[in-house]
């Protein structure tokens, strides 16, 4: 039964889909795997990520283009969790590109073998970046 499922998107909503579309790719180094608009609710779709997206999960982002959509997003009660290769070489160039960390890297778990750090994107929403190191 487990090769009948995949985790497929998680939805974020967003104040600024192409500011948001550009901090997850050149950042975090995603790509653009699909934008759309959704007439039925009035409302801007990108899907970002690694991959093709018929393969591979995505974040969702969604953009509220009603007249009555507020002007900022505030961020939701949850996180993102990005495994990278090289958690320190991409903590520096993110502070090169002037993005606050939340926490700062930090090796955690059995034999420090697990680092850590936490950002948010432009809608204030939590990403935990992850490296987990060979033993």
């Amino acid at each position: 039964m487990g090769d009948s499922f995949r985790i497929h998107h998680t939805m974020l909503p967003v104040s600024d889909l192409d500011r948001s579309i550009a901090f997850y790719t050149r950042h975090l180094g995603m790509k653009v795997m699909g934008r759309r608009i959704d007439s039925t609710r009035n409302f801007a779709v990108g899907h970002v990520g690694y991959g093709e997206r018929d393969t591979h999960p995505s974040l969702e982002l969604t953009q509220d283009l009603n007249e009555t959509a507020a002007v900022e997003v505030g961020p939701i009660d949850l996180h993102v969790g990005i495994q990278v290769s090289d958690l320190q070489t991409l903590c520096g160039a993110l502070e090169k590109g002037n993005i606050i960390f939340t926490r700062a890297l930090k090796a955690s778990g059995p034999d420090n073998r697990r680092l850590t750090a936490w950002i948010r994107d432009p809608d204030g929403h939590a990403i935990e970046l992850i490296e987990i190191r060979a033993a």
